[in-house]
């Protein structure tokens, strides 16, 4: 579908070589300081601001990861980083295990990668994952100045700003599973004029038959300063994926062959542009930003959900954002914008090879946002955060005779901090969240032939559903003491009119669906980091641990004949405990190692909590090695190494089923910087 871009890299860095070695080269070692091996290190949080307001300062559960540890971990899956990180599920989003819906919503530089309604964790490596200053992880709909369906959070990852000084890097790295990967980056500063342009290559076929999961991704970045005052970026990015994933086994079926190609679970073949252009200028007690986005993206796709798909989706976002610094406080004003569009033919669901005749649809969302943020220092220590966004939803879908939604709620946000001495801070908040039901939800009808030929409606939307609204409260304390570092929450989530959708058995034995406002859940738990860092030691340790409970609070039968109840299960996926343990060591100068074990408890695969759908994941245990050595950089990964296979599980028509992963992975990589 697209150009190969590997040619690409080594011409590129055939050309820049020569010129590259004039300057004095900035080489990164990101294994050179322990500091640089964690979670909670003042490392990684250097410029990270929200609203003007360092990020570790504010009434939130926030959590960042730095380039020195993105770059030692080399991640593929967007799972490796996240593990890390408190509060992530296995599915989709963070904080609450429903793959259905967009709770989580991944950003660039601020903005949405895509829809805010068709977000997820898993989209984390839809930008270039070598051009990241750093990844912001917030929970829950806290912040005024993101998105309101972010009940689970936000993960805004930061592009890499031009240094100073001339670099140019090469890499390359091979292992299991045919892993293949290829890069190449150059960056400097000229003038007023800054750079940055970087691209990659990845191959890797996994462990099932017939999967794969090839991309190619590039990014440039110009950065001007006509001023000390002012800085203009432009900012492409493109990326093709071509992406096969195998649907779930029978525990029967993996200790048979756990190879076995299996049922399709989803087929996308994927380009992706990017253009973006900002604008930063700073006033005497203010300052102003604004960006707009242009994101296309072209998608060949078919999942066992629907039948094939080719499908257009054209983004316009902007965003304008003014924040003013007073002695005594600090207030932000904003504005933000999505206009997208989607162009969808839909082709019959076995028609794999998309010649037949299809459909043709038109989707569109409209979301218009008014935000306002203001912070007073109240006293000696203590601030308190006051804010408010309000959103105007419009959807509207040509499949459904052009029928349109409209939604909109001001969503207010509180919190207070209070600083209990220079090293540790306590913080509360409590804001509402809002959620509008999709299209399909309001509009569907779908049609299938039954067994005696006669078409019957198998699913139908309700256009009278009403959007999902959050309470979400939270308690937190952050800080130091003596070698203990500590990053802790308390968070109590309730979302009420929670939209589920419902399978209900028809009398000539075949299935209807339908979305409906099925009641209230309670979405709580505990979210900790701490880690041991002994002052002059080579080592530290570290734990990340989450503790939820995740219930269905009530359950109204909203459709004549469902037989389900639901009031007070647990949702399903939601292990109550989920435990990451790392070990990091650096037995001498540039070599760091790196020992992770990554748990979950048990859980059950359904939401009627049956005793046959409880599941244990299998523990999972990495290692790493990184060396330093002059301009060179040298890592070996073992990922899994207790080759766990068996990773989710679903439970449907009394039968338990598992998704696979790959099992026990060796690779190695070699970097070169000058």
């Amino acid at each position: 579908m697209t150009k190969k871009l590997t040619p690409l890299i080594y011409l590129g860095a055939l050309a820049c070589s020569q010129a590259a070695i004039a300057q004095q080269p900035l080489i990164d070692k990101p294994n050179s300081d322990i500091e640089n091996i964690t979670v909670l290190g003042k490392a990684a949080t250097d410029g990270a601001y929200l609203g003007g307001i360092p990020l570790k300062q504010l009434p939130l559960n926030s959590h960042i990861i730095g380039q020195a540890e993105i770059e030692r971990l080399q991640f593929v899956d967007p799972n490796e980083l996240l593990d890390r990180i408190p509060g992530e599920t296995q599915v989709r989003n963070l904080r609450i295990p429903d793959g259905g819906k967009s709770y989580t919503i991944p950003m660039l530089d601020g903005v949405p990668l895509e829809s805010p309604y068709e977000g997820a964790t898993s989209r984390l490596n839809r930008t270039n994952t070598f051009d990241i200053q750093r990844v912001e992880i917030i929970k829950g709909p806290t912040s005024a100045l993101y998105p309101n369906n972010a009940f689970g959070g936000i993960v805004n990852v930061v592009t890499r700003d031009a240094p100073k000084q001339t670099e140019t890097k090469v890499f390359i790295e091979g292992g299991d599973f045919n892993r293949l990967r290829t890069g190449f980056a150059r960056a400097g500063t000229i003038n007023k004029f800054g750079y940055f342009i970087s691209a990659n290559t990845q191959n890797i076929d996994g462990l099932r038959d017939l999967t794969q999961d090839d991309r190619e991704q590039g990014s440039a970045k110009l950065e001007y300063k006509p001023s000390v005052h002012t800085k203009i970026t432009a900012r492409v990015e493109y990326l093709t994926e071509n992406e096969v994933s195998r649907g779930d086994l029978a525990a029967a079926q993996i200790a048979e062959n756990p190879r076995q190609a299996g049922d399709l679970s989803s087929s996308t073949d994927l380009e992706q542009n990017t253009a973006s252009i900002g604008l930063v200028h700073h006033f005497t007690s203010g300052q102003l930003t604004a960006n707009f986005v242009r994101r296309e993206k072209d998608t060949l796709g078919a999942s066992r959900f629907r039948g094939p798909q080719d499908e257009n989706d054209l983004a316009h976002i902007a965003k304008i954002t003014y924040h003013h610094d007073a002695d005594w406080a600090d207030w932000t004003v904003g504005f933000s914008r999505y206009d997208g569009e989607q162009n969808i033919k839909q082709f019959g669901r076995q028609d794999l090879d998309l010649t037949g005749p299809f459909t043709p649809i038109t989707q569109s969302l409209l979301l218009n946002a008014y935000f306002a943020q203001y912070q007073l220092e109240a006293a000696q220590d203590l601030a308190i955060i006051l804010g408010a966004r309000y959103e105007d939803i419009s959807l509207s879908s040509s499949e459904f005779s052009n029928q349109e939604g409209q939604f909109s709620k001001l969503a207010p946000k509180l919190g207070v901090t209070y600083q209990l001495n220079p090293n540790n801070l306590v913080w509360a908040s409590i804001s509402e969240g809002f959620y509008a039901p999709q299209a399909d939800d309001l509009f569907a009808i779908e049609t299938d032939t039954n067994e005696q030929g006669q078409e019957v409606v198998v699913a139908q939307g309700d256009p009278n559903l009403k959007p999902e609204e959050a309470l979400n409260i939270e308690i937190g304390i952050r800080g130091d003491w003596r070698n203990w570092h500590y990053d802790t929450s308390v968070y109590h989530n309730d979302i009420t009119n929670y939209l589920v959708t419902q399978e209900f058995d028809l009398p000539n034995g075949g299935e209807f669906e339908q979305t409906t406002n099925a009641g209230k859940v309670s979405i709580q738990g505990i979210e900790s980091v701490i880690e041991f860092a002994p002052k002059d030691a080579k080592w530290r340790a570290g734990l990340t641990h989450t503790y939820t409970d995740n219930t269905y609070d009530s359950f109204v039968q909203s459709t004549p004949g469902a037989d389900d109840d639901l009031t007070g299960k647990v949702l399903r996926r939601s292990p109550d405990h989920h435990v990451n343990i790392r070990l990091a060591w650096l037995p001498l100068d540039g070599l760091s190692a790196e020992l992770e074990a990554d748990v979950y408890s048990h859980y059950f695969a359904d939401n009627n909590n049956s005793p046959e759908a409880k599941f244990t994941r299998g523990e999972r245990i990495n290692l790493r090695l990184n060396y330093n050595l002059d301009h060179w950089r040298l890592w070996v990964h073992g990922l899994n190494l207790t080759d766990t296979l068996e990773d989710r599980a679903t439970f449907r028509r009394n039968t338990l089923s598992l998704r696979t992963i790959n099992g026990r992975t060796f690779y190695a990589g070699a970097s070169y910087t000058f």
